[in-house]
């Protein structure tokens, strides 16, 4: 239900509005004249404003210019006489949501007037999401973008905050999923560089000649199917911040391109002979250990020396589980922004698998995890059974009394040995599900057919 205001000057249509909008079920509030109108939303709240243009006191076009600025969030329809549709048009340029033309039909009133209530639902909807997103993120605290507060982040947050302040070659290490871009575009916003251009290079998306013309551009003609010239992401980033993400996957003959872009600030593009000069902040990422592969005669050890100047070494998810909570309020938020929806709720158990499992793919794992329980959690509540057999089953979130897998001491059978185990699982996600056989296949990846298959076949199901 939602309060609308109507102001005419013409009693009998005011009236007659109304008692229409009470009808319809909303709350109707009435003026007779443009600073009646101004009075009344000083003293209440109005959704919805249908105003006619022409009325004494303060017309039409003033009272929407009034309310743009003093009650934005109300949303405005304005009433205009037959033949005078142009103010209807200005008034909508000034921010009018939609407009009449009198002599109006009902039907059509009805249906303007509940398109603006839904907008305005909308808005407030928005308006509820932001502002708990930022108390939650007020919440978890973190730095910039990245969320947590346990003591491994916050020591990454002061050597972002020292780096940025340089303009020295930053190398980040981390597993793949630990936010190594995230960490980049940090730096690079916290820097003297944050008004210029960021540019990042996933470099092991890229055959080894693709990513040499990716990164130094080409000239038309320089090779089969250079049909144009074309400028390299070290061009773009002219005087901003270059991350080449995954540096260790960066073949031989490009990395020997790169030591010269380190040591002599300048480069070629493929196919021609000008030299161009380079001014930017070379950020370099990897899962890889540089190290190893300087040993193996994969990396080039001058160039690896060029690129740790400062090393960023950001930590597992497994090694900050007390962020898992907090990146999981994010991800719930995201998701429900994404969808239109006020908020995702999550039972204590399936945050307790989330906390007890591993993680090999780190935070980009927990983040596809958490998109795909909302997607089954129909009634807007995530639950064990929502969350994949890995992490719900494989992670301590089966309880203490859940058999354990010993390893025998001699030779056994390797599908009796199997099928038990699966024996094992499949009852324990059932009875987990109450028995509810579309839950617990949702929980186990297996479609009901299947799983009918597999109860009759252990002789669990009655």
């Amino acid at each position: 239900m939602a309060r609308i205001l109507i102001a005419d000057d013409n009693r009998t249509t005011t009236t007659a509005l109304a008692t229409l909008v009470e009808r319809w079920g909303h709350t109707a509030l009435t003026a007779f004249d443009g600073r009646q109108a101004v009075e009344v939303m000083e003293d209440k709240v109005v959704d919805v404003l249908v105003t006619d243009l022409k009325m004494p006191e303060l017309d039409g076009m003033q009272v929407l210019e009034q309310v743009q600025q003093r009650w934005p969030e109300t949303i405005v329809i304005v009433v205009t006489a037959f033949g005078t549709i142009e103010s209807a048009v200005d008034a909508m340029r000034l921010g009018a949501f939609d407009y009449l033309t009198k002599p109006y039909d009902h039907d059509e009133l009805r249906a303007k007037v509940e398109r603006a209530v839904e907008q305005q639902r909308l808005l407030q909807q928005l308006e509820r999401m932001n502002a708990r997103l930022a108390e939650f993120e007020k919440d978890t605290g973190g730095f910039d973008e990245i969320v947590g507060t346990s003591d491994v982040m916050k020591q990454v947050y002061e050597q972002i905050d020292k780096v940025a302040e340089t303009d020295s070659t930053v190398l980040i290490l981390g597993e793949s999923g630990t936010g190594k871009e995230l960490v980049a575009r940090a730096i690079h916003r916290h820097s003297l560089r944050a008004e210029t251009g960021f540019v990042a290079v996933h470099c092991a998306a890229y055959a080894e000649n693709l990513l040499e013309s990716e990164l130094f551009g080409h000239e038309k003609g320089a090779f089969t199917g250079a049909t144009a010239r074309k400028i390299g992401r070290l061009e773009l980033a002219d005087g901003g911040t270059l991350l080449l993400d995954e540096i260790g996957e960066v073949s031989a003959a490009v990395q020997v391109k790169l030591l010269r872009v380190l040591q002599e600030r300048e480069f070629e593009r493929v196919g021609s002979t000008q030299t161009i000069g380079f001014d930017s902040r070379i950020i370099a990422a990897t899962n890889r250990d540089l190290e190893q592969a300087i040993n193996s005669g994969e990396f080039r050890q001058d160039l690896f020396y060029r690129l740790n100047v400062f090393t960023l070494q950001l930590p597992s998810l497994r090694e900050r589980r007390q962020d898992i909570t907090a990146l999981v309020g994010v991800f719930l938020e995201q998701q429900a922004r994404k969808r239109g929806r006020d908020g995702f709720d999550m039972r204590p158990a399936a945050l307790a698998a989330l906390t007890h499992y591993d993680w090999p793919g780190n935070i980009r794992e927990l983040q596809n995890v958490i998109e795909r329980a909302t997607i089954l959690a129909s009634d807007g509540v995530v639950d064990v059974e929502h969350l994949p057999v890995g992490v719900a089953a494989g992670s301590g979130a089966l309880d203490s009394s859940t058999e354990q897998i010993v390893l025998p001491q001699e030779d056994v059978d390797f599908d009796e040995e199997l099928e038990r185990f699966e024996r094992r699982l499949i009852l324990h996600t059932y009875e987990r599900c109450g028995r509810v056989k579309a839950q617990a296949a949702r929980a186990l990846g297996i479609d009901r057919n299947r799983l009918r298959y597999k109860l009759r076949k252990y002789g669990i199901d009655d």
